[in-house]
């Protein structure tokens, strides 16, 4: 008897090894490029913040962010200086919301103030579009004569 419980332990254990090895499948290859997918982001948020849907003051981002935040703008009597990579930058004071906060929520700030809207969701991919695209701007140098 005890050989034959020994016997279906080993058979159960050998089966078990095999069904374990049976079940792993090769890792899958990505199915989106990383780099594209970013791109694409980007290209979103671009559009995004020229939407007046974002708000109701009939504002866009580029009413106070000149040509996508390249250029120097105007808010009222405020002068907001062009960005550059402001990624790097974030979080940080942020001096109209009296609070250190992320690239995210300057986001959503702008859209509930100057332009008037509702806050996009954290997990919204409106509001990653838009950060994606407000972090990659970089400065536009100046073309020496």
């Amino acid at each position: 008897m005890k050989k034959m419980t020994a016997l279906i332990l080993i058979v159960l254990f050998l089966g078990l090894i095999v069904f374990t090895y049976a079940q792993k499948e090769e890792p899958k290859k990505m199915e989106a490029d990383p780099a594209a997918e970013l791109a694409k982001s980007i290209e979103n948020g671009k559009k995004l913040f020229s939407d007046t849907s974002l708000g109701t003051s009939g504002m866009t981002c580029n009413s106070c962010h000149m040509e996508g935040g390249t250029k120097e703008g105007k808010m009222g009597d405020m002068t907001i200086p062009a960005w550059d990579n402001l990624a790097a930058k974030y979080p940080k004071y942020f001096g109209m919301a009296k609070k250190v906060m992320t690239l995210d929520q300057v986001n959503n700030w702008c859209i509930m103030n100057p332009l008037k809207g509702k806050p996009l969701a954290w997990d919204d991919q409106k509001l990653t579009d838009l950060t994606a695209y407000v972090a990659s701007v970089k400065k536009v140098e100046k073309k020496k004569k």
